[in-house]
């Protein structure tokens, strides 16, 4: 009989040494969560060597979850060369190394017991990659990798892959994929699969990690895509030990109170075209100037709580004037098919699951018309 996605996926775990573990580049708390979960789960398992990997500076606010510290910005995407000595006929008895003088060769020595070794007992190949088994979690397609798959995409052609993630837009790419689109997080489906190893795989610090994950899909219960079931599991990992609260508190109430004023000159003007289902607002210098600002870091975040407050809304955009003349926009997409059409359009660049686009030598309220006009491209 066929093996499931979960059997198959346990299979190709206990086969393998050296486990990469990756997520997209965009990469949200549920991401992170959802990394750091299997993680812990794999360490549990004992037997492997794993690395977490994530593009970009990870948020301070998810410091408080096991093994944050752990997370890497790169990988080794190297192969192994090997020299291989038939030792059939003698011994080795002394092995030593160094390097020459300008440390540009390597100098390897080889004593036997009995007899001499020559270039006919050497033979020397290249050998594969470290991994053994890639794991990718929260990322519909290999290209959200970013950097770091356009930097080793041979690496991901030869390892088997294995793939967990929520979105309807995954395009499958992996050995094994496990991917549910009813879903509320892929932390949610992660709960799914690590049940079916056992409830001995769930702790503490992975029942945390997992909450967090399914608490930011969900911006804490409170999107269209929350279902029973993420209840029925947040429920499951708050009694076997995650702090629902501490999560909430990291998460969603770690605000500065500069940055809850600048928010509050957002929100209150914030604009909704129903129609095209597009809300958005402006926030000048003189903002970031009054609520004693210094960072347009403290906007990011705002377009998600607008997101909720109109939530008819699928793009949401933050048209913000750092100074006379130096205008940027700030869009959310519910879609990913229209974030890209705007990254396309606009030129802009990508910011976790944002895209941000800079304007020289324009008024903040030109930049507004600009946009809106040039949206009627995707919407």
């Amino acid at each position: 009989m066929e093996l499931s996605a979960k059997q198959q996926i346990h299979e190709l775990i206990k086969k393998s040494k050296n486990i990469l573990l990756i997520t997209k580049q965009d990469f949200s708390e549920d991401s992170i969560g959802s990394l750091l979960a299997m993680g812990l789960v794999l360490e549990k398992m004992g037997g492997h060597e794993v690395d977490m990997v994530c593009s970009g500076t990870i948020p301070s606010s998810l410091k408080f979850l096991s093994s944050y510290e752990k997370l890497e910005n790169s990988v080794d995407g190297s192969k192994n060369f090997v020299i291989t000595l038939d030792t059939s006929e003698a011994k080795v008895a002394q092995f030593s190394y160094d390097f020459d003088e300008d440390g540009n060769k390597l100098n390897i020595y080889i004593t036997s017991e009995k007899g001499n070794y020559d270039t006919r007992h050497v033979t020397t190949k290249p050998s594969g990659f470290k991994y053994n088994l890639i794991i990718c979690v929260d990322c519909s397609d290999l290209e959200k990798l970013g950097k770091i798959y356009e930097e080793s995409a041979e690496l991901f052609y030869e390892t088997p892959i294995i793939n967990i993630d929520s979105s309807s837009t995954n395009e499958q790419y992996g050995e094994v994929n496990l991917v549910d689109v009813t879903a509320s997080s892929t932390a949610e489906v992660l709960y799914s699969l690590v049940e079916s190893f056992g409830e001995k795989y769930i702790d503490e610090n992975i029942s945390n990690c997992l909450l967090t994950g399914i608490v930011a899909g969900t911006r804490s219960f409170q999107t269209s895509t929350t279902t029973p079931r993420a209840f029925t599991v947040a429920a499951q990992l708050i009694a076997m030990g995650a702090d629902q609260q501490k999560i909430v508190k990291n998460i969603f109430k770690n605000k500065s109170l500069t940055t809850l004023k600048l928010w509050g000159r957002a929100l209150a003007r914030v604009k909704f075209d129903k129609e095209r289902k597009v809300a958005w607002t402006l926030v000048n210098y003189q903002d970031f100037e009054k609520t004693n600002s210094q960072d347009e870091n403290d906007l990011f975040g705002v377009e998600e709580e607008i997101a909720m407050s109109v939530n008819l809304a699928e793009i949401v955009i933050i048209f913000y004037e750092l100074k006379p003349g130096k205008v940027k926009a700030l869009f959310r997409a519910s879609k990913d098919t229209e974030r890209e059409k705007i990254k396309e359009i606009f030129m802009g660049k990508k910011v976790n699951n944002l895209i941000l686009v800079d304007f020289d030598n324009i008024g903040l309220m030109d930049v507004e018309k600009v946009v809106l006009e040039k949206l009627k491209q995707v919407v």
